[in-house]
């Protein structure tokens, strides 16, 4: 492979890497997890370190200095790969940050206390992207259309070649008269019986 075909192929990969990345960022609380494991990394990190040899843990020295950190950073991991059960996870991470402030350096100097309540709170309030709505976009039912109610059928082609002649001609002449097995308007009805007429006693 050439150097120029190299330069072409790094940029597709980088793209389609990128946009993988974009996708699962956003169908979990990607800013709620990793903020909440930075605070547990932040308070682990403030257990290690000392103020002109000075340091101040309170609790059980070394058990909550552990304990505390390691259920921050596994309720961030949490949050990613188990999106569905954020809530739970986010309620535990704001809970073990409270009780940071007293268990170990006051909540890592306050910062990992405040790292941990935004991150499980961020975790806590995310929710997925509504799914699409199927059926933008289709045409219309065939029930709707015109041919469909039998609008527009008199006008038709096919409408005047099924037709009979009696009802073309009836159709296109309104005011013709009417026809021969038919009574004429405003006629009386038809008599009875023989036309013979009736004798008088």
């Amino acid at each position: 492979m050439t150097d120029a075909e190299l330069q072409q192929a790094r940029p597709g990969r980088f793209r389609l890497a990128r946009g993988g990345f974009r996708h699962w960022r956003r169908t979990r609380p990607f800013w709620g997890g990793l903020l909440t494991g930075l605070a547990g990394l932040e308070i682990f990190g403030t257990t290690q370190m000392s103020l002109a040899g000075l340091s101040f843990q309170t609790g059980p020295t070394g058990f909550l200095s552990w304990l505390i950190p390691a259920i921050l950073v596994t309720c961030g991991l949490l949050m990613w790969f188990k999106p569905q059960h954020r809530a739970l996870y986010a309620v535990v991470a704001a809970v073990t940050a409270l009780f940071s402030l007293i268990g170990v350096n006051l909540g890592g100097f306050f910062f990992g206390l405040i790292l941990g309540l935004v991150g499980s709170a961020l975790g806590y309030a995310w929710t997925p992207e509504p799914a699409p709505v199927a059926g933008r976009g289709e045409p219309e039912d065939d029930a709707t259309a015109p041919e469909s109610t039998g609008e527009g059928r008199a006008g038709s082609p096919d409408a005047a070649r099924d037709e009979s002649p009696d009802e073309a001609t009836t159709r296109r002449d309104p005011a013709a008269g009417p026809g021969p097995d038919r009574p004429a308007p405003g006629a009386g009805p038809a008599p009875s019986g023989s036309g013979r007429p009736s004798s008088t006693s």
